[in-house]
């Protein structure tokens, strides 16, 4: 039999008592199962530690470190285990067993290949998946734990319509829009025309957030998800150079002055958002420009 011996990466994070708060760590001192007498000193950088000694077992790590007024920090121990193996080499995975919700007795055995495993009997809830797998020479490794949830199950009748949406911007949870389709049916097919208000938005990048809901009061019966899109605010960027700042009123005077549309973005020229671009887009933007709101 031969150990399998690991390198400790020394590294800890200590309250230094110090009285100054400007004091920095300067020096690393530690040793191994408690003997001081053999501790070492590890300087302020990274290091490793050599263990390659030390028999098969549980083993004891400890620290202390100094800061540059002298003072050391009190002492961390931390405690490892050395484990003894067998000097073979395991070459492949040959078992891999599963169970679910702890339920070891109940364990399945699935080979090594890619399988579907029957989660029917599963009540709606919180459940976890645990596996280990088993290698040529009969060991196996930790167990893997994952948990997923099974949604309690929502029955499509015919009755059951979409009928309302909410949305919300970048997060903001807090001021979600909730509202009602226009037209209802079993599935969205095409554009719905829906108009949603950007106004208040700042220039630049932002994400929508958007779920539907059924006239059973279920959201997320289409999809089954929350959907989000990334979307670009351009409201201002009269030039379309992707940046808002003083060019783009001078590109606004220089296009309401002259009538040449070349080069910009009417859309976007439309500050104010009130379908006409005129002088008060001017005014619009040069507010937005000195407040950062529209």
């Amino acid at each position: 039999m031969s150990i399998i011996k690991y390198c400790i990466a020394a590294f800890a994070t200590v309250s230094c008592m110090v009285a100054t708060a400007q004091g920095g760590i300067v020096e690393r001192e530690c040793w191994l199962d408690n003997n001081t007498a053999q501790s070492q000193s590890l300087g302020a950088s990274p290091a490793t530690l050599d263990i390659s000694s030390l028999s098969a077992g549980l083993h004891w790590f400890t620290m202390r470190v100094k800061d540059d007024q002298g003072m050391w920090s009190p002492t961390l121990t931390k405690a490892f285990i050395i484990n003894e193996k067998d000097n073979s080499t395991a070459t492949s995975i040959q078992h891999r067993e599963v169970w679910f919700d702890n339920n070891v007795a109940e364990r399945q055995t699935i080979g090594v290949t890619p399988v579907m495993l029957d989660i029917s009997s599963l009540s709606a809830g919180l459940h976890s998946l645990t596996m280990r797998v088993q290698d040529d020479l009969g060991y196996w490794s930790s167990s893997v734990t994952k948990h997923f949830i099974i949604p309690k199950a929502t029955v499509e009748e015919d009755s059951v319509e979409l009928v309302r949406y909410c949305y919300w911007i970048d997060d903001d949870v807090a001021n979600l829009v909730v509202g009602e389709f226009p037209v209802c049916g079993k599935t969205v097919s095409g554009v719905i025309d829906i108009e949603l208000d950007f106004s208040e938005l700042s220039f630049g990048q932002h994400t929508i957030y958007w779920i539907i809901g059924d006239n059973k009061g279920v959201w997320g019966f289409y999809t089954g998800e929350i959907n989000s899109t990334t979307f670009f605010n351009s409201r201002g960027d009269v030039n379309m150079d992707g940046d808002l700042s003083i060019g783009d009123v001078t590109a606004l005077i220089d296009y309401l002055l002259s009538n040449d549309d070349t080069g910009i973005d009417m859309v976007a020229a439309d500050s104010n958002l009130d379908g006409n671009v005129s002088i008060g887009d001017v005014t619009c933007l040069i507010d937005y420009l000195l407040g950062d709101t529209w």
